[in-house]
């Protein structure tokens, strides 16, 4: 090994190396102090070029839309909604507001009609009471 003294890059003390190579450094505080430093520098660096960059520019130019722009928009709009509602299946449709007035005014009624039971006597049709939970025949 060598017997030269070398100093150290950031601390500028007097030291001999550990190692075969030529150390920078004379510990490993002092390696990661001079990295931080360094870093430090080239974000300094960097924000300055950006604060440059930014003063030099022009100012943005707002441009207004064009009668033709919106007239595509809206053909676009048209064409998806027209596409989406032609190939979803119709148990995957929301629910409008007329099925769901449907359902409400269902399940208000007590008695609902059973449509796959033979009419009972007198030709009395088949409902099932909702309270009740049983079948019964009432004559219409």
């Amino acid at each position: 090994m060598d017997t030269y003294k070398y100093t150290c890059g950031y601390c500028s003390k007097d030291y001999k190396p550990r190692r075969r190579r030529v150390q920078k450094y004379c510990s490993a505080s002092c390696r990661v102090g001079a990295f931080k430093l360094k870093n430090k520098k080239s974000k300094l660096q960097v924000t300055e070029t950006l604060a440059k960059e930014s003063s030099n520019r022009s100012p943005v130019k707002i441009e207004h839309p064009s009668m033709a722009g919106v007239a595509n928009a809206a053909l676009g709009s048209a064409a998806v909604g027209a596409l989406t509602k032609l190939l979803t299946k119709p148990e995957n449709k929301p629910a409008t507001k007329g099925d769901i007035d449907r359902i409400v005014s269902l399940i208000q009624n007590r008695y609902l009609p059973i449509l796959n039971l033979q009419l009972g006597t007198n030709a009395s049709k088949p409902h099932y009471d909702i309270v009740t939970k049983k079948v019964i025949y009432l004559n219409s």
